[in-house]
This record gives structure tokens, sequence and C-alpha cells, in this order.
């Protein structure tokens, strides 16, 4: 049987203060859905995720225009996969690839029939660089995540997209 693919999707940025506040409350859930940061913290309530996302914010007016203030991403898997087993990846996926230098939040979400981790990295590094998400980035990512899966006993695949449309095409 052949291996499920991988889902990790850039779904969207927020470049001001706002949108940084509106993404953390969506994959919060409004503080309902348990949201865990970088340092393995929790926050269940509606105020602390305000909180979070007002300290995140803390130097707008410092970036130049338009700068993204955060990358959100989802990590997903088809249904049927331990929605415990895909977190357990997601997080040790997030900690590989941002936990030295980048601060996030992730949520699981198991409403859907394919369960899933919204994860929001904020972009200002620890150090004072950018995240710059360069072309072959979600492609490396797809492999980081697919790897952690295999650790957590989920079987996964991670296939290069032009492969993928010329098995599907």
């Amino acid at each position: 049987m052949d291996k499920p693919e991988v889902v990790v999707r850039i779904v969207s940025n927020a470049y001001d203060a706002d949108q940084v506040e509106s993404d953390l409350l969506r994959i919060s859930k409004n503080g309902t859905v348990e949201l865990e940061d970088e340092s393995g913290q929790f926050s269940f309530t509606e105020d602390m995720v305000r909180d979070l996302a007002r300290d995140w914010s803390r130097f707008q007016g410092l970036q130049r225009k338009n700068s993204r203030y955060t990358t959100n991403i989802v990590l997903s898997m088809p249904a049927g996969t331990d929605p415990q087993a895909l977190k357990r990846a997601s997080q040790a996926f997030a900690k590989r690839q941002f936990g030295q230098n980048y601060q996030y939040a992730m949520a699981l979400h198991t409403d859907t029939d394919n369960p899933h981790v919204q994860l929001t990295v904020r972009n200002l590094g620890n150090d004072g660089r950018r995240l710059h998400v360069a072309k072959g980035d979600p492609q490396k990512w797809r492999e980081v995540f697919a790897d952690e899966l295999e650790r957590c006993g989920v079987e996964a695949k991670a296939t290069l997209k032009a492969t993928r449309r010329r098995k599907d095409g």
C-alpha cells in the first residue's frame, strides 16, 4: 500500500497587529482550542491569545511597510491519521524548523475529516533577522514533517510536486 502524502501549505501571512490577533484567535477558535507556543506553554483563554498577539506585534512601526508579521502554515494528513501522533510530529517539526530562532503558536484541529495543525510563525526572529521563505523551503518542510510523522509511527511521504503531477495527470 502506498504511504499517504503529507500536506504542508502556507495559507496566509499577517501584515499588521490586527491580522496577527485575528489569525491567533482563529486558530485557537477564540481560546477554545488549546494553543501551544515554542516553549511548550499552553494558552487557553481568549485574553491570553490576545496578549500573545500584542506581544508579537510590539515592534509595529519599526518594520518596513508591508513586512510580514507572521506566516500561517497548515500541517495535515488524510482522515484516519491518529490526531495525537499528528500533534507530536507537528510539535517536533515546528521545534526543528523554527524553534531555534522564531516564536510560534500551534493548534490541533480535529473538527474536519482530515486532522490538521495550524501553525503561526512570528517572522521576526529572536536574533532580529526576519524569516524568509525561499522557493524550495515548503518542499523541505514537507520532507521534515514526513520524517517526524514516521518517527511518531505514522506512515507518510513527501513527493515532489512535479512528480505528483505526473502521477495524477
